[in-house]
């Protein structure tokens, strides 16, 4: 079945032109952000086949399929492991062995790793869509954050093997996970609307997208625990979701220092804030997607 039989009708450009007598004017179903958002909730499977097209293009042709998804954590585990658990003897903040410690943030920083170079770019790449036929811009990011939790969910996989091969156990407070996951998801999809929308105004952000993203992975506790980081500065860094999101997975997963409670609440006021922002932008600039691609 073809993406054109699950999407409604083109909406009118900005500046319509003149309309002939017997001609039929389509307009969204209402302003605002909710109306928009019910449309989005009806039109969902767009998203589920965009995220289908999107995995079988990624993996086509090659030998490990989804398994890239596991290698790439688990290729830098080992380096930084080397060079940060053996050669500098960086803590963990517990007893957690370090390679178990690394691929945790590993796993998911590279969710959080997509949704800004792949999801904020999604719609850009998909012109041929937004130039031909109206449906939901939003499924776009959306799709691509599909994919990256398909990706996310296979290295939580190989992460529960890690922590068996470590002698780990699941016990009750695994259960926890649950929370960091939500905010990294809410976080991803609030991050990946912002850009997707910056990206159609402003190409140089694209450009600035990969180191971006370098330098973000170095203020996280992806290698490192964030109790290395102190004073002020400390303050300002747990503001960070990030932060509440590795060191909570820690948490509830190896039993480390949990997050501080009054940074990661206002860490997860910002994420909330950061998705309401990225629902009013990409909702404001689709009416002149076609005209800005």
């Amino acid at each position: 079945m073809s993406l054109a039989s699950f999407m409604p009708p083109s909406p009118a450009p900005l500046s319509p032109a003149p309309l002939s007598p017997d001609a039929t004017l389509i307009t969204p179903r209402g302003p605002g952000l909710l109306p928009w958002l019910a449309e989005a909730w009806r039109t969902r499977r767009i998203a589920l086949m965009l995220a289908r097209r999107s995995l079988k293009a990624r993996y086509r042709q090659t030998w490990l399929g989804a398994g890239w998804a596991i290698l790439q954590p688990l290729l830098l585990m080992l380096v930084y492991w080397g060079i940060f658990g053996h050669l500098l003897g960086v803590p963990t903040g517990g007893e957690a062995p370090y390679p178990v410690f690394a691929f945790t943030g590993l796993v998911l920083w590279q969710f959080f790793s997509r949704a800004l170079m792949d999801a904020s770019a999604s719609i850009l790449h998909q012109a041929h869509f937004v130039t031909k036929v109206y449906f939901p811009r939003l499924h776009m990011p959306l799709a691509s954050l599909m994919v990256a939790a398909v990706d996310m969910a296979a290295g939580l996989v190989c992460l529960a093997l890690l922590l068996a091969a470590f002698r780990i156990w699941p016990e009750a407070r695994w259960l926890l996970l649950l929370g960091p996951l939500a905010l990294l998801l809410v976080t991803g999809a609030g991050a990946a609307l912002v850009l997707s929308a910056l990206v159609l105004r402003f190409r140089d952000v694209g450009h600035l997208l990969p180191l971006t993203t370098q330098v973000l992975m170095v203020a996280a506790p992806v290698i490192y625990p964030a109790h290395l980081v102190h004073g002020v500065m400390g303050t300002l860094y747990r503001l960070n979701p990030m932060v509440t999101v590795i060191e909570g997975a820690r948490a509830a997963l190896l039993g480390t220092p949990a997050p501080e409670p009054v940074p990661a609440l206002l860490s997860v006021a910002f994420a909330a804030g950061l998705l309401l922002l990225g629902l009013r932008t990409v909702r404001r600039t689709e009416p002149a997607m076609a005209d800005l691609i």
